[in-house]
């Protein structure tokens, strides 16, 4: 932002290692050990497939992906046990809990997260302190889009019914960054909550 930016009148954040750890690894490595592939080859197969983003977009019920996944590997895995690898991937992130409550006092905050129905039901019992700071949550699952895609942008703005350049966005994923500055948002790529709040600070939104 610059002297002459347009005042921040909303902060909006990513989920994933912005607000929570996540480490997709953790569950791949479970799977491993279950299937016998590779947790890279595991990765590549889930997270950087059509398996997956299908998932994130609410075109595959938690259950069909289930046995989606099931085929993929070719196991016999009841659907609670896989239901606890597929969730065991976070973990609080320092500060952040903190960051999200003092900014909540002076902005609306909303949640702009590429996700899916059974990690977001999971993170909204483990993580219920921090999220119930958040007017709104604009979840891929639920608009069917998903981040770099213009509609859950779209989404965020009909939401927040302000001037894109007052919402500030909060983002790990540089191209996603790029993504939502093409639709006027304020973007910041996220690198550490003490960075985070450094910048506020800086910016006078602190």
């Amino acid at each position: 932002m610059t002297s002459t930016s347009p005042p921040i009148a909303a902060v909006a954040f990513d989920l994933g290692n912005v607000l929570v750890k996540v480490d997709h690894l953790r569950f791949c490595r479970g799977l491993a050990e279950l299937a016998g592939w590779p947790p890279q080859e595991i990765y590549a197969a889930v997270f950087q497939s059509r398996l997956e983003t299908g998932y994130d977009r609410g075109r595959l019920s938690s259950r069909e992906f289930h046995r989606r996944l099931q085929a993929r590997f070719r196991l016999d895995l009841p659907f609670p046990r896989f239901r606890d690898l597929w969730n065991e991937i976070f973990d609080p992130l320092e500060d952040m809990q903190e960051v999200v409550a003092r900014l909540a006092r002076r902005y609306p905050l909303y949640l702009l997260s590429n996700t899916n129905s059974l990690h977001f039901r999971y993170l909204r019992e483990r993580f219920a302190s921090l999220l119930k700071h958040f007017r709104a949550l604009i979840l891929s699952y639920r608009v069917g889009s998903r981040k770099p895609e213009a509609a859950i942008f779209q989404a965020l703005l009909r939401e927040a019914g302000l001037p894109p350049a007052r919402i500030l966005y909060i983002e790990d994923n540089e191209d996603f960054v790029a993504a939502a500055r093409t639709h006027g948002l304020t973007a910041w790529i996220f690198v550490s909550p003490q960075d985070f709040k450094e910048r506020l600070s800086v910016a006078g939104l602190w």
